[in-house]
């Protein structure tokens, strides 16, 4: 064996080198070896030098060359690994605390939310209106007051939405009606005055039910009770003058008596699911109607009172 530097003759002995034979065989000079008597090194001499060196095969500090640079070369790669350990470590722990920080907030947001919406209670939706009913005489919100209203947004040519959405409304108010009878009036407001002309919306309403309040009107008044309900409408692409689709909410709305926004329906909710929320709300206005009739002690309640 011999030693790192390339072209040294110095002889390893016991895997250990003396640095002075070392640098003295890169000189030219003699090596050093081992005391004779020495085990595991040859008795002789390398490159024409003496054989003879010091008892314990070691240099004058104890430590090879070769050992300290192996050494710190060791060192230097566990000092960079070190540094890219702990640098990984910062990173993850660093990510983690974010996430769980964000997680925080959010939670803290959704309770907020949740907070404000207890305080100032259900959306602001709803509002006057002015429309034309089915024989074209002009409706207004007020001409509704003292009846609940289910109402639902879209257009007579609608191929598949609409009549699906149609059908459930009718019959969540046969739903209503079986337990507590005729108190809820369906209503189909049409986004689509361009061809839902009165007589359209007629014949569109008689295909689902008989008490059916249909209305549509002018483009500013249907784009005014629109946004009232915050309805969403766009027209597509037109083909033709009579043939385009209408992109638009499928929302139902829960009116009360007084003509106040209670809930609204999404379309994945089942007529009955939403047949019995309503009945909820109108079962609790009649107790206050009853309440109130027992407190002034008539037979009648101002249906104006109610809902």
């Amino acid at each position: 064996a011999f030693c790192w530097r390339r072209g040294c003759p110095a002889a390893l002995w016991q895997g250990q080198f003396s640095a002075a034979a070392c640098f003295a065989a890169q000189a030219g000079g003699p090596v050093d070896g081992p005391a004779s008597g020495s085990s595991g090194g040859p008795a002789g001499s390398t490159s024409g030098g003496s054989a003879s060196g010091p008892a314990s095969g070691r240099g004058p500090a104890g430590t090879s060359e070769g050992e300290n640079s192996g050494e710190m070369k060791r060192g230097s790669d566990n000092v960079q690994f070190t540094y890219r350990s702990a640098a990984f470590t910062c990173l993850v722990s660093g990510g983690c605390l974010a996430y769980y920080e964000y997680l925080r907030k959010r939670k803290e947001a959704e309770s907020r939310a949740i907070t404000k919406h207890e305080r100032i209670g259900t959306p602001k939706l709803g509002g006057p209106f002015e429309l034309l009913d089915r024989k074209g005489k002009p409706v207004t919100d007020r001409d509704f007051l003292g009846q609940y209203l289910l109402i639902y947004f879209g257009f007579s040519f609608c191929p598949d939405i609409c009549p699906q959405e149609m059908e459930k409304q009718t019959r969540v108010v046969e739903l209503i009606e079986e337990a507590l009878g005729p108190v809820v009036t369906p209503v189909f407001i049409s986004v689509d005055p361009a061809r839902d002309n009165p007589a359209q919306v007629d014949d569109y309403c008689k295909e689902f039910h008989p008490r059916i309040a249909g209305l549509t009107g002018t483009p500013e008044q249907v784009k005014r009770v629109s946004r009232a309900y915050r309805v969403y409408f766009n027209e597509g692409v037109r083909n033709s003058d009579q043939d385009y689709l209408i992109d638009h909410s499928i929302i139902h709305y829960f009116v009360g008596k007084n003509g106040k926004f209670i809930d609204f329906f999404g379309k994945n909710m089942t007529a009955q699911e939403m047949a019995d929320k309503m009945k909820v709300v109108i079962n609790e206005d009649l107790m206050k109607a009853k309440a109130r009739k027992q407190r002034r002690g008539v037979e009648s309640a101002d249906p104006d009172e109610d809902g």
